[in-house]
């Protein structure tokens, strides 16, 4: 019930931190995976998905936000395959004053934001739905956050290291801060979620999402760490591979009458 064999899905976002695990799981369970990313494939953290899965696993080094690049992706899986099955948009950019106080957030940052969260989720699907809609069948699947259903608590940011992560050339940043843009982005990747789902549920296309609380990331300072674990019921931030039960669920034809629902995998963090 939970296996993908035979099934054809594209990933956007699969070279990142998550991306890379989804698309694991989802080779693991027998799907071919087409990865899209403007990230180079060559990554020390993973092996050589070509060696380990010959012929179920291509990547294709795409700017999402190129549109006719997007057509055109989804143009040769279908030529190629005759179908697509299964689609997940793990997307995501941030500007250099992500994890400023909301007062200093540019108008170019918030947009950053916006885009690489929001509105890349909006074109990859609209590139892609064509093609189910006219298969009547099909499985997509937004990830989101728990940032997408709560409210931050600041306070957990409080002496953490994260923009020495996740932001490259970040200014000199004494305090970090959760920014506005991540929430307002999310909740309207869940919200966007049952749109798609109310408007395709007739053509057969189911339209999900995952909002995944925080994963365990190398590097992260242990300051950062106790306090994330303090506010999350199971005590500590996912694993990295922890997501892949949800997406594999609803790739899969355990999840064939759930729609426009949002799986929420976050430890409990947002049940407070």
């Amino acid at each position: 019930m939970f296996r993908l064999d035979e099934k054809i899905a594209a990933i956007f976002g699969g070279s990142g931190h998550l991306g890379q695990q989804l698309t694991r799981g989802l080779l693991g369970q027998g799907a071919t995976i087409y990865n899209y990313d403007v990230k180079s494939p060559e990554n020390p953290n993973s092996e050589d998905l070509n060696k380990e899965y010959p012929g179920r696993y291509k990547f294709i080094k795409l700017d999402a936000t190129d549109q006719s690049g997007l057509k055109l992706a989804f143009k040769d899986i279908v030529s190629e395959n005759g179908h697509i099955d299964i689609l997940v948009t793990s997307t995501t950019m941030k500007g250099n004053d992500f994890y400023l106080p909301f007062e200093e957030v540019s108008l170019e940052g918030w947009n950053i934001g916006l885009t690489g969260n929001l509105t890349l989720p909006f074109m990859i699907t609209q590139a892609c739905i064509p093609y189910m809609r006219e298969q009547e069948s099909g499985s997509i699947i937004n990830i989101s956050s728990h940032y997408g259903i709560v409210g931050n608590d600041q306070s957990i940011y409080e002496g953490s290291n994260l923009h020495e992560i996740y932001v490259q050339d970040s200014p000199d940043i004494k305090q970090v801060f959760s920014h506005g843009v991540y929430n307002a982005a999310k909740g309207g990747v869940n919200s966007f979620t049952r749109y798609l789902a109310a408007y395709y549920g007739k053509y057969n296309v189911r339209v999900n999402s995952v909002s995944p609380g925080g994963i365990w990331m190398e590097g992260e300072n242990q300051t950062f760490l106790d306090k994330y674990a303090a506010k999350t019921p199971l005590g500590r931030k996912a694993k990295p591979d922890e997501i892949n039960g949800a997406v594999i669920y609803l790739a899969s034809d355990a999840s064939s009458y759930v729609t426009g629902h949002n799986l929420v995998v976050d430890g409990g963090f947002s049940i407070w």
